[in-house]
């Protein structure tokens, strides 16, 4: 799962079964990860290598974030949730 930073505690705790892309412990990650993490977030130039690389198949971020508006539109993606706050997508031919 790709996952909002902000939200990693939570999924952690309330999902415990599905690893999360990052979390609040920044000390584990490291500059570079944490970097490939914000690029993807806001997507950045490529946004698409960090997904496929870590065959991401379910993303959890904010509904107004830049990788929200990238996946909108983007082919193999499907929302299926979206509020005023969160949005999921995820990757068709897979089960998320």
């Amino acid at each position: 799962m790709f996952n909002s930073y902000n939200w990693g505690g939570y999924l952690i705790l309330n999902l415990p079964d599905e690893p999360v892309f990052v979390d609040g412990r920044t000390d584990l990650y490291g500059n570079a990860f944490l970097q490939k993490y914000l690029n993807t977030a806001v997507g950045g130039e490529g946004w698409r290598d960090t997904l496929d690389q870590y065959a991401i198949r379910l993303v959890l971020v904010e509904a107004q974030s830049g990788l929200a508006r990238q996946l909108r539109s983007e082919p193999g993606w499907t929302l299926d949730y979206e509020d005023d706050l969160a949005v999921v997508f995820t990757r068709e031919g897979t089960d998320a």
